[in-house]
């Protein structure tokens, strides 16, 4: 007789991941965020958004941003170009939202966003509205066909 397995259900203890304690951890600053953010876009060889030169200079002081491009002589970070470009909120704390957002089974809300990371509602709405965005998660768009009534 052959041996059948009994299989889980789906659920959360088959689920690997890290801790807050562990987020934190890895987050310790904003340099580090800073850090993780562009190896993670780059693989450590920073790219100009504008132009994809590879002409890079580092900047020591990292202001007024961290890189300058020398075929278009512009400066860059690794915000250019991506969801985060127009925020002033650090990166340790994007990091941390899309972090909530991606562990969250039933999604995460603007109010617990803005006490966790201890942001004004609207900034934790807006950081939610560009992360849905990035990830291409359409589940607040309607289609098919809809019927409305006058209620």
């Amino acid at each position: 007789m052959c041996k059948v397995e009994k299989q889980k259900a789906p659920g959360k203890s088959h689920r690997k991941g890290i801790s807050l304690i562990e987020l934190f951890e890895m987050f310790p600053d904003e340099q580090t965020a800073a850090n993780w953010f562009e190896d993670w876009r780059w693989g450590g060889k920073p790219i100009c958004p504008r132009c994809s030169s590879v002409e890079i200079t580092k900047r020591k002081s990292r202001k007024p941003q961290p890189f300058w491009c020398k075929p278009c002589r512009q400066y860059f970070s690794v915000r250019i170009g991506t969801e985060m470009e127009s925020s002033r909120i650090p990166l340790r704390k994007w990091a941390i939202a899309i972090y909530l957002y991606a562990t969250s089974l039933k999604g995460v809300s603007s109010m617990k966003l803005h006490r966790d990371l201890g942001i004004t509602q609207k900034s934790a709405w807006y950081m939610l509205h560009k992360i849905r965005k990035a990830s291409g998660d359409k589940t607040d768009r309607l289609s098919g066909t809809i019927e409305v009534d006058e209620t």
